[in-house]
């Protein structure tokens, strides 16, 4: 997979780049399978303990399912293949190392919204991580995503140009998540087919709103750090998975998982 010099340039000006088709027919079938496996997991194990809320997962509303490429290997090879490794060259360089994979499903329900935030400000403020070089984001649509099923927007660089730097992240009870904007600009809002990759910094200001459709909205998630990120308490040591994908120019994904 070759990335254009437009794309190229609006990761560097805007702070996010759109690839569509970046899984072919094939790869998103396996991954739509791999995630619907996985919440069906999570759902028989709730309702066989009698609970609505398990982590930050709420039965019948959201799930978050992380390292679901640990089941399911085919996962992996997507994750680790050429065309992520060409992704990260033309984003953050010649190193890159897996950060986090993670499915999210949102069912119909009004309150499955996100505040605006950044990935690293969570890191930071939320995770315990020290503080970082961005990092880079992949956002992948499952399914066709649009402002009725809560799909992401977006608060380019170019138009908030603070974001280049990470912003101070608080928890709202309010909204039951951490923020790291109240302005009022509403951002753009990314509606894409299935299949498409939005490619943005762990900076880039986003949110995403509620799903208010009969069907679940999947998207999924994989990041890749230029550094391995450590913890704010360094007997913690790494912060990220921090499997290689390249390092110093060179492959090592066909090692790495």
């Amino acid at each position: 997979m070759v990335f254009n010099e437009t794309q190229r340039r609006s990761f560097t000006k805007k702070g996010f780049m759109i690839v569509q088709e970046f899984l072919d027919k094939i790869e998103l079938e396996i991954v739509r399978r791999a995630c619907d496996r996985e919440v069906k997991k999570i759902v028989a194990d709730m309702r066989s303990k009698g609970i609505s809320e398990q982590g930050i997962n709420v039965l019948d509303r959201k799930y978050f399912i992380n390292n679901a490429r640990i089941q399911n290997p085919k996962l992996a090879d997507i994750i680790f293949s050429e065309k992520t490794e060409a992704l990260c060259r033309a984003t953050i360089g010649e190193t890159a190392y897996l950060h986090n994979e993670q499915f999210v499903v949102k069912m119909m329900n009004k309150v499955t919204s996100f505040a605006w935030h950044q990935d690293s400000g969570y890191s930071v403020y939320n995770g315990g991580a020290a503080p970082h070089e961005p990092y880079l984001t992949c956002w992948i649509a499952l399914d066709d995503m649009s402002e009725d099923n809560g799909t992401i927007s977006i608060l380019p660089f170019s138009r908030y140009a603070p974001a280049r730097k990470l912003l101070e992240h608080t928890w709202s009870d309010e909204v039951n998540a951490m923020v790291g904007y109240n302005g009022d600009d509403p951002g753009d809002l990314i509606e894409v087919s299935a299949g498409t990759l939005v490619a943005f910094s762990s900076r880039l200001l986003h949110k995403s709103g509620a799903n208010t459709t009969l069907r679940p909205r999947r998207g999924y998630f994989i990041a890749f750090t230029p550094t391995l990120l450590l913890h704010q308490d360094e007997t913690k040591g790494i912060y990220s998975q921090g499997n290689p994908l390249i390092e110093d120019g060179q492959t090592r994904w066909a090692r790495s998982h």
